[in-house]
Parts: structure tokens; C-alpha cells; sequence
């Protein structure tokens, strides 16, 4: 029986980079532009738009992953995470809100 195949999906700085869980190595990468034209096509979607939208996930990935990094918690609440990157309190989390 053939092995299947993992990968995992990563966004590092603003692109989405293909991983083989297997070897640990990037496969392949794309562009937030790349990323934006498959969009266009498959759903008949305005570039700039999916461009924007991809632009904006992008940024709040980075917070997130910023807030868990920062927190002083070991393990943050999922709500916690949610009100620090909707309220932009990048690195000045307190218990006091």
C-alpha cells in the first residue's frame, strides 16, 4: 500500500509555504499574488480584493501568533488571544481591561 503523503500548510513571512511533515522541508511556496490569481479564477473574484483580504488574514496571523508568543500565561485563553488582536494591544497584555 502506498504511503499518503503529509504536508502542512505555513504562512511565514506573508507567504504560504507547502512542508512535507515527512522531511521537514518547504516543497513549494506562494505569493500572496499568486494566492490572489487562484482566487480570481476559481471563484471569479476581483484580484485586488482577494489581494486585500489575503493581505489582512496575513497580518492577523502574525498577531496571533505575536499574542500567544507574548502572552503571560502559558496557555492563553482562545478568547484572550481573540480580544488582544481585535483591540491591537500587541505585547501589553494584562488581566486589567
Amino acid at each position: 500500500m502506498k504511503e499518503e503523503k503529509e504536508f502542512r500548510l505555513v504562512l511565514e513571512g506573508g507567504n504560504l509555504e507547502i512542508v512535507d511533515c515527512k522531511t521537514q522541508e518547504t516543497v513549494c511556496s506562494f505569493t500572496i499574488d499568486e494566492l490572489a490569481e487562484m482566487i480570481e479564477f476559481r471563484y471569479a473574484t476581483p484580484w485586488n480584493k482577494s489581494k486585500d483580504i489575503l493581505e489582512k488574514l496575513t497580518y492577523v496571523l502574525r498577531d496571533i501568533e505575536y499574542a500567544y508568543k507574548s502572552s503571560k500565561d502559558v496557555s492563553p485563553s482562545k478568547e484572550d488571544i481573540m480580544r488582544e488582536v481585535k483591540l491591537r494591544m500587541h505585547g501589553s497584555r494584562t488581566d486589567k481591561f
